[in-house]
């Protein structure tokens, strides 16, 4: 049976509350800092990760946040029963979630993940209702919510689902999502987020960061370009990729690496930067990359890894509201953010190996900016608003000891945009 979400989208004129100007007011709810875990995880990089604890009594999971995503994903312990060290695979995938061991699991049933399809990433999972604590300041308990515990190894770690859309089990019969939730019972003040995917090659490792119901101000130079949601319902966060540039070697030209500006989906599920292929083709003849086709990936070897180390590129994305326009930022990710190791049994690779982190894209439904472009960029998405903003990460000497958090109020009724479940 294939998971769906109910989804409407309706433009109207609405004012996006940017970073630049949201007050700091008194509201009886207040944001959510979701603690990082102490782990950095991952086969296809290595990631920042948050803690949950699932079922009751509590089994605590490593996860990573989604906002393509609905519902929450754990691991089953089948995840890992394939493989011969299932110790080190349960740490590898962030902990497992044995559902026969809550006493509060409500079991719907076995469901498609439904989201990923484009990028050919699919699987099922085993679908109920359980309780799941954030670890935040006041570890925060949601009762019956909608989790999915799957063992397909594409989704190595599970994920927390930030996107408000309810689960549609039927035609009849539908489930609130965690963000709903969260709102309906005045746990966060508005159905929004902040998300910055943290960055370890920057000092001893900078975590990420999430916020709930509003963002932290201290992670990012603000600007004031704001995106409204794309017209399709299942890739809300659309931007238009005006260029892509880096500068030559040995010079301070520029060199364009993207032909022709395209539309992508900003997506922290997956990993990589995928990109048409003469985009990936003015890469490779920039960094020097070869597609490696038995694994799909550009493998790096240790000679290239010192060359591409040495020069230390920038690479420079313009994104904006459409291909040609003045709204428009820059984020800007140096050589370290593309610097990935990947590890058995991605891919099919038997063996640890850095990669280039780009994927060459079949066609414009697979045009994604990853967890890798959120390692330089903070993302504030507003459900009610139906409005998002990107800014570039900023790295301050103090930055694991300062927060500024932001309220995002909730949207009255006249600026409220419609969106499912907001």
């Amino acid at each position: 049976m294939v998971l769906s979400f109910l989804g409407s989208w309706s433009p109207v004129g609405v004012v996006f509350i940017l970073a630049t100007n949201v007050a700091k007011v008194s509201c009886s709810a207040q944001p959510i800092v979701v603690n990082p875990s102490e782990v950095w995880d991952g086969l296809d990089g290595t990631w920042s990760s948050f803690d949950l604890s699932v079922g009751v009594p509590a089994q605590k999971v490593r996860v990573l946040p989604s906002w393509q995503s609905f519902q929450t994903w754990v691991v089953a312990p089948e995840g890992c029963s394939m493989y011969s060290n299932y110790d080190a695979c349960v740490e590898s995938r962030g902990e497992v979630f044995n559902l026969s061991q809550s006493t509060n699991w409500d079991y719907v049933g076995l469901f498609e993940l439904g989201i990923e399809q484009d990028l050919g990433i699919t699987g099922n999972a085993y679908y109920g209702y359980d309780r799941i604590a954030l670890d935040d300041s006041n570890q925060t308990v949601l009762e019956d919510t909608t989790v999915g515990a799957l063992a397909v190894s594409d989704f190595w770690l599970g994920s927390l689902g930030l996107n408000p859309k309810p689960t549609n089990w039927s035609d009849t019969s539908t489930w609130p999502s965690f963000m709903t939730k969260l709102k309906g019972q005045s746990t966060i003040p508005s159905i929004s987020f902040g998300y910055t995917a943290g960055a370890p090659y920057r000092f001893s490792g900078v975590a990420g960061s999430l916020t709930l119901g509003g963002y932290d101000q201290s992670r990012f130079e603000a600007n004031n370009v704001e995106f409204e949601f794309a017209s399709d319902p299942a890739r809300d966060t659309v931007v238009a990729i005006q260029s892509i540039t880096t500068s030559a070697l040995n010079s301070t030209s520029s060199v364009e690496l993207l032909p022709a500006p395209i539309y992508a989906l900003i997506d922290s599920t997956v990993s990589q930067i995928w990109l048409p292929l003469d985009a990936c083709q003015a890469f490779e003849r920039e960094f020097g990359l070869t597609w490696d086709s038995t694994y799909n990936l550009y493998l790096v070897n240790s000679s290239l890894h010192d060359t591409l180390l040495a020069r230390n590129a920038h690479v420079n994305f313009t994104i904006g509201t459409t291909a040609a326009g003045l709204q428009k930022t820059t984020i800007s990710l140096p050589y370290a953010a593309f610097d990935m190791t990947a590890q058995s049994p991605y891919q099919g690779l038997a063996d640890r190996s850095s990669y280039f982190p780009l994927r060459r894209a079949a066609n414009s439904t697979q045009y994604t900016l990853g967890r890798t472009f959120m390692q330089e960029a903070y993302i504030t998405v507003d459900y009610e608003r139906t409005k998002f903003n990107v800014s570039q990460c900023i790295w301050p000497q103090n930055i694991n000891n300062v927060t500024e958090i932001i309220i995002i109020e909730p949207a009255p009724a006249s600026e409220n945009g419609g969106y499912s479940g907001a």
